[in-house]
């Protein structure tokens, strides 16, 4: 009889990635009403959600037209006339204190092997964004063009759909570690699309040339494929989802596809910039996560130099090589060791290291930092 995570992670390491297209949030099943998706597992009550997230989901409310202004927005919100739910239970994966409601325009990646699709949102440039937890007035403008622009000019140049594992590769010579750093990949997936149209609207290549993080979504839409191919494994203990929402730390398991083990969200350890010396950075928060469990992001330290500089104050000693301890098994896409078991991080003490930027929980400064959670068995146990 086969082991139970073999059988999951040869799951994993037969999907064939591409980036197909855009898809409509409410094209979804069961997504067509006024629902907002937000990272990481299900809050437990609106008054638990950090106000950084709060506000992305006013955003988003805004941006849907259901309410005109932010008073209007929470009052919805606190009467339950709008669904907040996990975005990972639909398959969607959103960064840090951002959040999409049915109009927002997803990327699609499927897999050419088993025709099953994973999304994320358009990553929204680096200044009017959902994911850094701001109020802005000009934010919802800015997420409707990139629905209405940015997303049709990416959809017409996905006509025969974008394989993706050799633009990761690529990217990762060149040093991303696909989480943190995404420079490299961001580059090359641009000059992909801009090469296969013609007549390219140059508002539309400058916001996304301008965007170094616009990998990072289609690599956190990639890594929830692969992962969530394990799903229904009876006895695998891979992990097939992660992320935080601010308060908690979530993940599934792939012989448990449904539940949700959660544990107190953990403390980013990194730099705060001076200018923002009175922000309160919440604890982990985000469904980039997932980049990470699959093997990238902070297990991909040794081949990143950049990353592990910058970081070297708040790394582990041994962040090179605690990836050995946890990960199962070697993902041919990529190249490396590439699915965490999360029955040996509780064997061994050692979890994965979770890059992630810091986001002032109070909603004023949005990113005043980055950093890393170094993930134990607590972060893991499954009593919870």
């Amino acid at each position: 009889m086969s082991d139970p995570n073999d059988t999951a992670f040869n799951k994993m390491n037969a999907v064939d990635p591409v980036l197909g297209g855009m898809r409509r949030l409410g094209s979804l099943p069961g997504l067509d009403r006024r629902v907002i998706l937000h990272a990481g597992p299900p809050h437990r009550s609106l008054d638990a959600i950090p106000v950084a997230v709060r506000n992305s989901l006013v955003t988003v409310a805004l941006r849907e037209a259901w309410a005109d202004d932010e008073a209007g927005a929470i009052a919805l919100l606190r009467e339950g006339k709008i669904a907040l739910e996990a975005a990972q239970d639909h398959a969607v994966f959103v960064p840090l204190a951002g959040a999409a409601g049915p109009s927002a325009q997803l990327l699609e990646v499927e897999d050419r092997t088993t025709g099953r699709r994973t999304y994320s949102p358009i990553n929204e440039g680096m200044v009017l964004c959902t994911r850094l937890g701001i109020l802005h007035p000009d934010l919802p403008a800015h997420l409707r063009w990139l629905d209405e622009v940015v997303a049709p000019w990416i959809d017409t140049r996905l006509a025969p759909p974008l394989p993706l594992f050799p633009i990761l590769r690529a990217a990762i010579a060149r040093q991303d570690d696909c989480h943190s750093r995404t420079l490299a990949g961001s580059e090359l997936l641009v000059d992909e699309l801009v090469r296969r149209g013609n007549g390219a609207d140059p508002s539309v290549v400058d916001f996304l040339r301008a965007s170094p993080a616009f990998a990072l979504n289609v690599w956190m839409a990639l890594c929830g494929l692969i992962a969530g191919a394990a799903e229904g494994v009876e006895g695998s203990t891979l992990v097939t989802h992660a992320g935080g929402n601010g308060v908690n730390f979530g993940f599934r398991l792939a012989g448990e596809p449904h539940r949700w083990h959660l544990a107190p969200a953990g403390r980013i350890r990194g730099d705060v910039d001076p200018r923002f010396v009175d922000a309160a950075p919440l604890p982990a928060l985000g469904d980039s996560a997932i980049v990470d469990v699959t093997g990238l992001g902070g297990q991909l330290l040794s081949s990143a130099p950049p990353v592990r500089e910058a970081l070297a104050a708040h790394l582990p000693p041994d962040a090179t090589r605690r990836p050995a301890q946890f990960l199962h098994g070697r993902l041919d896409g990529f190249g490396g060791p590439g699915a965490t078991d999360a029955a040996k991080v509780r064997a061994t003490g050692t979890g994965p290291v979770i890059l992630l930027g810091m986001i002032d929980g109070t909603g004023r400064h949005g990113r005043v930092g980055g950093g890393c959670v170094v993930t134990t068995a607590a972060d893991f146990a499954t009593g919870n």
